[in-house]
């Protein structure tokens, strides 16, 4: 049955490509095997083979867990808490609402997710709003950043070893045309402590991931600080004066 309503979901897997899929049946069944109808590909098998159902009733999207082995969560479109949907029989899509599904780990520990955000275009007019989407800003002479969200300024407090990871980064994007660079561990332990021995990549990601926590709404899936898969990161900055 085809709907009137303009209902879709918009896309993007672990390693970042993005794509949309227009709901057009009542049910849909999302997990890593071909018999779904949304296949989500998963060699690392972090997702069930039927991990997940979309559901539509009286024009309400609903999304219910499947007993999956790790979960299926559900992230509000105005807030950075996660909902296991688990704990609830079902819970009602709105429009930006994204369902987050694990995809894999990075670095050991660092969990990567699929990111399916629910788009309807009759409350997209009506309720939701969009703003100029957050930025990080970096002055290179006062060694200082910024988070920039909705038109408010927040200066991010670092700590010593934290500022000389962001303030190395940063002059590494300024030397290549203010293009993100990819700073490789030993190189980035090289610029935080100022020698490599008795020093780890472990302790670079422990690092990272408390930079995440103070600048990204989600540091499991990071925005601003990402992950290069065997090799280090890379910083989404804007320089400034």
């Amino acid at each position: 049955m085809l709907f009137s309503e303009c209902h879709f979901l918009d896309v993007q897997e672990p390693n970042g490509k993005q794509y949309t899929i227009k709901l057009e049946q009542e049910r849909l069944t999302i997990g890593r095997t071909n018999g779904n109808d949304i296949v989500l590909p998963n060699p690392e098998k972090t997702i069930s083979r039927q991990h997940c159902v979309l559901q539509r009733e009286a024009n309400v999207w609903w999304v219910e867990d499947e007993s999956s082995a790790n979960g299926t969560f559900l992230q509000r479109w105005n807030t950075d808490t996660k909902i296991d949907v688990r704990q609830h029989s079902r819970l009602q899509l709105n429009n930006g609402d994204v369902i987050l599904i694990l995809g894999k780990f990075v670095d050991g520990d660092e969990p990567i997710f699929w990111r399916l955000t629910f788009r309807d275009s009759d409350q997209t007019g009506r309720y939701f709003q969009f703003q100029p989407p957050a930025h990080l800003e970096y002055s290179l002479n006062e060694q200082k950043l910024f988070l920039v969200d909705g038109g408010k300024t927040e200066e991010i407090v670092l700590s010593r070893k934290e500022r000389n990871l962001i303030h190395y980064m940063a002059q590494r994007n300024q030397d290549h045309e203010h293009q993100p660079v990819v700073c490789e561990y030993q190189e980035l332990i090289q610029a935080i402590w100022g020698e490599s021995f008795g020093h780890t990549s472990n302790d670079v990601t422990r690092l990272v991931w408390a930079i995440r926590r103070k600048v990204e709404p989600d540091s499991g899936e990071p925005k601003f600080l990402k992950t290069e898969q065997g090799r280090g990161y890379s910083l989404q900055v804007k320089l400034i004066a």
